[in-house]
């Protein structure tokens, strides 16, 4: 049976088990329901789930569960475009067309670190127009921290969710005239800090080619705990 939007107490139960790798099911169960539909596989339980976020540009998917019932998720979904998110073993149940990308789950705790004082919070999408092209979302929902010059943050990170169980590290980005500078190191360090006490893990999602960037974060303790696909559904995005 296909519930939509109902056992949503039982979903989040289900996700508190291994909130690490629930992080944004946790986030919109709780911060953006009105956004977001949740299909459930119920029988005798949670088999599986399907959110669809319609908080964005463009949706986004998450499926996570037993394999028969993510190949039954996916038969309802009828979106045009989307990006999906789901178990990178599961990756053939897709039989559409889109670029596929496999991705990396990386996690750790929090820990305090000495910081530095250049970094700020960014409160005003202004700031980061040198960086991204529609900053609103890092603004607006998520919490975000980066380094000044001129006026404008030229180097920036962002807790995209942030609950007691779990953060997600994200939106790590510096302009390309200011990088080999340390300033992606000084904000990792700075974030792994504002999460200690706030939060039990950091996680993050990264391409698996993005080499210097998964061997940045392991020199900060980050392990491979999962790994996801990323498809892109009648769009070309880049994670």
């Amino acid at each position: 049976m296909i519930l939509k939007n109902g056992k949503l107490e039982a979903l989040e139960k289900y996700c508190l088990k291994k909130p690490e790798r629930h992080a944004f099911t946790l986030w919109d169960l709780r911060m953006e329901r009105k956004t977001t539909d949740f299909y459930i596989h119920w029988e005798n339980g949670i088999r599986g789930y399907m959110l669809i976020y319609y908080g964005a540009t463009i949706p986004s998917v998450i499926l996570y569960g037993e394999e028969k019932s993510i190949a039954s998720l996916l038969n309802l979904m009828n979106l045009e475009k989307a990006i999906i998110h789901m178990p990178y073993e599961y990756r053939k149940l897709w039989r559409g067309r889109g670029d596929m990308y496999k991705i990396l789950i990386m996690g750790r705790e929090p820990e305090r670190f000495e910081v530095s004082s250049e970094i700020v919070r960014i409160k005003e999408k202004e700031k980061l127009s040198l960086l991204f092209q529609d900053p609103t979302y890092l603004i607006r929902k998520a919490k975000t921290w980066g380094i000044i010059r001129e006026g404008y943050a030229v180097s920036a990170i962002s807790a995209l969710a942030y609950t007691p169980e779990v953060w997600v590290l994200g939106a790590l980005i510096t302009k390309k005239e200011y990088r080999r500078r340390g300033y992606a190191k000084k904000l990792i360090a700075y974030f792994l800090n504002e999460a200690y006490g706030k939060t039990k893990k950091v996680v993050l999602w990264v391409r698996s080619d993005n080499y210097a960037a998964i061997e940045l974060y392991r020199k900060y303790g980050f392990k491979v705990i999962g790994e996801d696909v990323w498809i892109n559904v009648g769009v070309n995005v880049l994670p």
